[in-house]
């Protein structure tokens, strides 16, 4: 029995949407590291990607900044292993270690945010580049870091950028309303 297979008490093999191989905990927490290292070096190096074209950016600007990216990397893990979570319900595989996936979950998430730190203007193509790139990025992380075809990950990389596209729709409308 190889490690993408689990015996279920049945006695029947299954496979295992987070598999122990694949890097096993050490990958995912060196991709995550790197993810949160070039945020980090974006958000104190005072990144147009992040600031826009601010022109004096302070200290408290700094830590503001990184207290929400803190925040929207635990928000967007949580989601993404929710969702690992019903892809493995939904296919009728075992999700495995849950340690092991969130784990996964917080590097996939460090990667894709990390993009945001290139230095492309403001407007249309700003918004086609970085988010071309991050989705290819999920994607690429998705299909390496759990057991998915690839058209389960096109699938899975889709539903969650609508997703999260209708969260930051009502997120702004829920602004603009108040």
């Amino acid at each position: 029995m190889n490690d993408e297979e689990e015996r279920d008490t049945s006695g029947v093999d299954q496979k295992v949407l987070s598999p122990l191989g694949r890097g096993g905990p050490w990958l995912p927490a060196v991709l995550a590291s790197i993810g949160a290292g070039v945020m980090l070096s974006g958000i104190f190096a005072g990144a147009t990607g992040i600031y826009g074209d601010v022109g004096n950016i302070t200290i408290a600007d700094m830590a503001r900044e990184s207290g929400r990216e803190l925040v929207r990397l635990i928000v967007f893990s949580s989601m993404l292993l929710g969702a690992i979570r019903y892809q493995s319900w939904r296919s009728k595989r075992m999700m495995g270690e849950l340690s092991l996936a969130a784990i996964r979950c917080i590097a996939v998430v460090a990667l894709v945010e990390a993009v945001r730190v290139s230095q492309v203007q403001y407007g249309v193509l700003r918004f086609v580049l970085i988010g071309g790139a991050q989705y290819l990025l999920f994607a690429v992380c998705i299909l390496s870091l759990f057991a998915m075809t690839i058209r389960e990950t096109v699938l899975f990389t889709t539903g969650c950028t609508i997703g999260i596209a209708f969260l930051w729709v009502g997120s702004h409308l829920g602004t603009w309303i108040s």
